[in-house]
């Protein structure tokens, strides 16, 4: 009778406990649900709510599965705040946490996420690595809807490295696979990127017979895009088609589709978009020489980017100096382009501490000058004097003339050749001290604005001042890319070679030109001080090509060669006189020039007008044992 009394209660209090439980789990369960629902509504702050409550409470009863849900959805919800770093640390969480519970399916999820954040935060390796790892699972599973978005989000990424070739590739294969499954939407996407691949690789190798391809795919696109009710993906098709018809220098046509993209991008108000239409309607009318027409839409273009894309102002406020200039408006067309390097690089600029030091070179010049124009007319007047003179005095006199002049010419020479020493050590110091004021500049914007900004977000994040909050992220986002300007911190953590890889996609994607590199791994050739200044000056020659070479493609190759490292950066732009630039002491060359000496390597510049400039440097690096 007692062990039928012992088992009733423990039967009791086990169903009261397991009751109990499944109460907790339910309202952990309801918490990430609502969430979930919160994001969908852009209800940011409350969903990041929900899920801290409903992630804590999951971590009191040691509830691993709901644990690593919750991370995942705070990672979602980073996703949707733009905050990609923290949504990378909140998925490894997840990550690890499902992985320990052998859940397949929401492995996956995480490695497909981890794909998005790694792409966006330009970590192109780690990207696909993930998406990689994402499309092994699916294609275990036979799961043909993931096997073919990942092919889409591979395809994706390569367009941006860029690897032409593989992009393609990754895009027929998923178009052919969302054709199978009669997913239209997705098919829709694909023939964008499919497009978009094969324009930039007519752009680039100057082939319009690609580029008349892309047209092609993007006008099956727009029709699959107005079949679909699909504003957005139709007006990008439009714009991508208007931009395909200048290359060919089809204006009309090319006009004809910006002008029917722009209306819908301004009814959906995606300034930012809109503003790239009309850069490319004003790059149209600028080609079409109708300047009032260029000015106008560059204004346009101006007032829709403000507070949208700093890189799209940016760029309307260049084209807006060109027009100016090529109307004869010097004095505007300076103040526009003043405007363009202040939004490029509103607290530093290498071209100031270039005018000091060219300032200073010039007056050690004319001092020098003065000099020997004063001993020359010291000298004259004493040969006048000794003309009075009687003969042996005469040769005495020019006997020590001779020497003194040779004397002078001598410690003249010496003088020179010290001052000349003294100018390159003045320049290098100068670069020295202008780096180590970057990194002090761009750790003060990180250590004290950023950490200020981020308070008053969070301030005004939790009063639930929307409209503060989002002008304070985008004053955020401006000092972190200024931060970024002035010091490239990546380059501790992702080595010279990825650094210069993001470099270059970084001014692809800014402008017009189109970039191609094959570089090879450098990161152990160089000292950290070395590292530095090799980077500044890829950068440097990149940024005189982007401003004065009015190239349509760049190359950049970097190769090891026994114990140098051998740079090749050419472009098919204006060209130069290079020893006419040398005479000018151009500022851009002389400080190429400077970080050159200091690595100790040797420069070759090949520029012919109207054909192009290569720049050709070796830099010596030790053999490794």
């Amino acid at each position: 009778m007692r062990k039928y009394f012992l088992f009733l209660v423990i039967l009791f209090f086990s169903n009261k406990f397991y009751a109990q439980n499944s109460v907790k789990v339910d309202e952990i369960k309801k918490n990430y649900k609502i969430g979930l629902e919160s994001l969908q509504q852009k209800n940011y702050e409350k969903a990041f709510e929900l899920f801290s409550v409903g992630l804590k409470k999951a971590k009191i009863n040691n509830y691993k599965n709901l644990i690593a849900h919750g991370y995942f959805n705070v990672a979602i919800y980073h996703q949707k705040k733009k905050n990609y770093l923290e949504g990378v640390a909140s998925t490894k969480k997840s990550f690890l946490i499902f992985k320990e519970l052998n859940d397949e399916e929401e492995v996956y999820n995480c490695y497909f996420k981890l794909g998005f954040f790694y792409s966006t935060l330009d970590q192109y390796d780690k990207s696909l690595e993930n998406y990689f790892a994402a499309l092994k699972i699916a294609e275990t599973n036979n799961d043909e809807s993931k096997i073919a978005i990942n092919l889409e989000k591979i395809g994706e990424v390569y367009l941006l490295t860029p690897n032409l070739e593989k992009a393609k590739n990754n895009f027929y294969k998923a178009i052919e696979i969302f054709t199978k499954l009669d997913n239209e939407l997705h098919v829709m996407f694909n023939l964008t990127n499919l497009g978009a691949s094969y324009q930039k690789e007519g752009s680039r190798n100057n082939k319009p017979e690609l580029v008349e391809k892309a047209i092609e795919i993007f006008k099956i696109g727009l029709g699959k895009a107005k079949k679909l009710g699909e504003k957005r993906s139709e007006s990008i098709f439009l714009g991508n088609i208007g931009s395909s018809y200048r290359f060919l220098i089809d204006y009309e046509e090319s006009l004809r589709y910006l002008f029917m993209a722009l209306p819908i991008k301004l009814e959906q108000e995606r300034y930012k978009s809109a503003a790239h239409t009309c850069n490319d309607i004003s790059e149209t009318y600028i080609e079409m020489k109708d300047l009032s027409k260029a000015k106008e839409y560059a204004t346009k273009a101006i007032n829709y980017a403000k507070g949208y894309s700093l890189h799209q102002e940016r760029y309307a406020y260049y084209l807006m100096s060109k027009i100016d200039s090529e109307l004869g408006n010097y004095k505007v067309s300076l103040v526009n382009l003043k405007k363009y390097h202040q939004l490029q690089d509103s607290l530093f600029s290498i071209d100031k501490i270039a005018n000091i030091d060219n300032l200073q070179i010039k007056y050690e010049t004319e001092k020098k000058n003065l000099k020997i124009e004063a001993q020359k007319s010291n000298i004259a007047l004493l040969d006048a004097k000794n003309k009075v003179k009687n003969q042996w005095l005469l040769f005495g006199t020019l006997g020590f003339l001779l020497l003194f002049t040779v004397f002078v010419l001598l410690k003249s020479k010496n003088t020179a050749k010290k001052e000349k020493e003294q100018q390159e050590k003045f320049s290098q110091d100068l670069l020295q001290s202008q780096e180590e004021e970057r990194t002090r500049i761009a750790r003060e914007l990180h250590d004290s604005v950023g950490q200020q900004l981020t308070l008053i977000k969070r301030k005004s994040q939790n009063l639930e001042q929307e409209e503060i909050t989002k002008m304070t992220n985008n004053a955020l986002e401006e000092v972190r890319s200024i931060s970024r300007g002035l010091y490239p911190a990546l380059l501790k953590e992702l080595g010279l070679t990825e650094s210069i890889e993001q470099l270059v996609n970084e001014y692809d994607e800014q402008t017009n030109l189109f970039f191609s590199m094959d570089i090879e791994n450098v990161n152990h050739h160089f000292t950290e001080i070395t590292s530095l200044n090799y980077y500044r000056l890829i950068q440097e020659c990149l940024t005189n090509i982007v401003k004065h070479a009015k190239a349509k493609s760049v190359i950049v190759t970097i190769k090891r060669e026994e114990d140098s490292i051998i740079t090749l950066i050419s472009d098919n732009g204006k060209g130069f006189d290079v020893n006419e630039s040398k005479k000018k002491n151009s500022l851009g060359l002389k400080t190429i020039f400077e970080r050159i000496k200091i690595m100790n390597g040797n420069i070759s510049i090949d520029s012919k007008l109207n054909n192009g400039t290569s720049f050709l440097f070796s830099i010596p690096v030790k053999n490794e044992s």
